[in-house]
């Protein structure tokens, strides 16, 4: 399966809709809440990735040590 490069035009787009959801819901002093959440989610989700990426890397692709190593 071929990956597609996403753009930086693609990523501002697809935030600033996630932002217009928010518009008129709730009060704009609140927003720095949702996203200091989002931000937050986003990064243990890349620190996990990357964890993962190294355990992979050390058991040179041994799934089931990796995932061992995981838990």
């Amino acid at each position: 399966m071929e990956k597609l490069a996403i753009t930086q035009k693609e990523i501002n787009s697809i935030v600033w809709k996630a932002c217009d959801t928010f518009r008129g819901v709730i009060d704009p002093s609140q927003y720095k809440d949702y996203v200091f959440t989002m931000l937050f989610v986003k990064y243990l989700s890349d620190v996990w990735k990357d964890k993962r990426n190294i355990y992979f890397e050390k058991y040179k692709g041994d799934e089931q040590r990796k995932e061992l190593k995981e838990l």
